[in-house]
């Protein structure tokens, strides 16, 4: 029993230089998802901007580009890119990957952000509204972020999920590695297991992150 686990960790975690893999897998997701963030947080930041605009134009043209963001299926959208726009690119896999999970995030946090200075715009006089709106990038946005920070960290557990799928499609994606060791060594099982760990204790380090924003804004632990 013993000696099995070694071999299945051995084999598929250390043996053949299956850990440098295994790695470089684990950089590419990372960086699928932090690029992937900040293309959403740039996205949503405009979009939000235009959706919450007094003019009546500005605000259907937000909400049209919010829609096929966030309505385009993820899967759909990685095929679509991928053969028509950066298809044959040497590095097209990594940028498409950022640019599909990006505008999908900025899609859904539009609709966060939007929904929030909405309601905030409620309780407020139509004078303080008004400076609110020249201030919006500087003041109200970070207020609204602060505000709405349960939902961001809803939707970047999703989104975290989503960068497996994103990365599949990838060359160096961490749970194509695992599988691809699984397969070499008769442990398929043993790999998509180590990369569902993966995914877990991520999520449970952006659980961690978002417990110590929560504090050092409120003084208080989130729930």
């Amino acid at each position: 029993m013993i000696r099995n686990v070694y071999d299945a960790v051995y084999n598929n975690l250390i043996g053949g230089g299956a850990y440098i893999r295994i790695i470089k897998g684990c950089i590419f997701t990372l960086l699928v998802f932090m690029l992937a963030l900040a293309v959403a947080a740039l996205l949503a930041a405009g979009l939000s901007f235009l959706r919450t605009s007094q003019r009546g134009g500005l605000r259907m043209f937000g909400a049209g580009v919010t829609f096929l963001c966030k309505g385009t299926p993820i899967y759909l959208a990685l095929l679509l890119w991928y053969y028509t726009f950066l298809g044959g690119m040497h590095r097209g896999g990594f940028i498409i990957a950022v640019l599909v999970l990006g505008i999908y995030g900025g899609g859904h946090l539009t609709d966060i952000l939007a929904r929030g200075i909405k309601k905030e715009a409620k309780i407020r006089t139509a004078a303080v509204n008004r400076r609110a709106r020249r201030e919006f990038f500087s003041a109200l946005l970070p207020f609204i972020t602060e505000q709405s920070l349960f939902e961001i960290k809803r939707l970047l557990c999703i989104l975290l999920q989503m960068s497996s799928l994103i990365g599949l499609v990838g060359v160096n994606d961490l749970a194509r590695v695992l599988l691809q060791n699984g397969l070499r060594t008769q442990y398929p099982f043993f790999a998509l297991f180590c990369a569902v760990i993966f995914y877990l204790l991520l999520q449970l380090l952006l659980e961690a992150v978002f417990a110590w924003i929560g504090k050092a804004l409120t003084g208080e632990a989130e729930e």
